[in-house]
């Protein structure tokens, strides 16, 4: 899977969905996403990969593949998820992580949780609002029951 910092923006937002939906909305991460033009960005990632950020470049993984899952494996084992938790994490990267950042950008765009916090702007407006717990609960929720 390549991933780059706009990819690792909507994988977080879909763990981070999903992860409310299935735990009664907690959340798996204090932080919430803004809604920016680009789809739901983490402020505190965004700081952090800001030298990259605006080329979008891919990050270059310095390991095997045997080593980054060593690598991932101990980074899980580091955030004490749970068993269900885990299989949560995984089964998400698994669904969206195929997915190019520019698809991953148009279902963003698609869903309310970032329409509704990005109401009465326009589409290249920015925005700092966040994507409230509420408003990801019920959308996703919703999309199981159909």
């Amino acid at each position: 899977m390549s991933i780059n910092p706009l990819k690792l923006q909507k994988l977080l937002y879909y763990v981070q969905s999903w992860h409310i939906v299935n735990f009664e909305k907690d959340t798996l991460f204090s932080e919430l996403p803004e809604a920016w033009v680009n789809g739901p960005v983490y402020r505190s990632v965004y700081d952090t990969l800001k030298p990259k950020f605006f080329r979008n470049q891919n990050f270059a993984f310095q390991y095997t593949d045997e080593k980054l899952l060593e690598e991932l494996n101990s980074t899980l084992d580091s955030l004490k998820l749970t068993k269900k938790q885990e299989k949560l994490l995984y089964a998400v990267l698994d669904n969206y992580g195929v997915m190019t950042d520019e698809k991953l950008v148009f279902l963003t765009h698609k869903e309310d949780p970032w329409n509704n916090a990005r109401k009465g702007l326009s589409p290249i407006e920015r925005s700092t609002k966040e994507i409230t717990v509420n408003d990801i609960y019920s959308y996703y929720t919703s999309r199981l029951k159909k």
